[in-house]
């Protein structure tokens, strides 16, 4: 007889089964803490987007109450007290926006007094690059005049119960400069009709 001498294996121990859902389980009540974390967080932090009402103090001690109707609050201070001086002064320092000074001890030129005279005797010149029904297309035209390097403006006027919109340049003293202005209109192909100032 033979025998087996292969060594007889012990049998194998039995896995726990439920493993896998134990992790899955675990996960789970895991994720639900850290959200519920999250919200706790979330809520408890004041919220970004919604106004804060603030309650401004009377000059007495007492609270002045918010008007319910969405109405503003009354500034506080009382009438007549001096207005605070502007905390922004960007645009009033603006190019354009600011008022000219005149110095009284400078005295004004001759020179100047002359011309002045001389631009009243005489009517100012526009060119009329277009008239339209549409405002956006008056800027349209407007903005192609500017990569030109013309500055144009617009004028909104009534003719015959409808609103037109005309887009002009400048107004110009002498009748050369408008014909050079014109000509360069047309080489790009625009046409400009002379007109005199309404």
């Amino acid at each position: 007889m033979s025998r087996d001498m292969k060594p007889k294996r012990a049998p194998a121990k039995k896995k726990s089964a439920g493993g896998t859902l134990v992790g899955l389980f675990v996960g789970l009540v895991l994720g639900i803490v850290g959200a519920a974390a999250v919200v706790w967080y979330i809520n408890k932090m004041p919220a970004p987007f919604k106004p804060q009402v603030a309650v401004p103090a009377t000059g007495n001690g007492a609270k002045a109450v918010p008007a319910a109707n969405g109405a503003p609050a009354p500034l506080p201070g009382k009438p007549g007290d001096p207005v605070p001086e502007k905390r922004f002064q960007f645009y009033d320092i603006l190019p354009g926006k600011a008022e000219a000074k005149v110095d009284p001890a400078a005295p004004e030129p001759k020179e100047a007094k002359g011309k002045e005279v001389e631009a009243a005797g005489k009517e100012s010149i526009y060119l009329q690059a277009g008239s339209f029904q549409n405002p956006g297309d008056a800027d349209n035209q407007k903005a192609k005049l500017a990569l030109l390097g013309m500055e144009a403006a617009i004028q909104q006027v009534m003719v015959q119960d409808k609103v037109w919109y005309r887009v002009r340049l400048g107004p110009y003293a002498k009748i050369d400069d408008v014909n050079r202005v014109r000509s360069e209109l047309a080489k790009q192909g625009i046409e400009a009709a002379v007109a005199k100032k309404d």
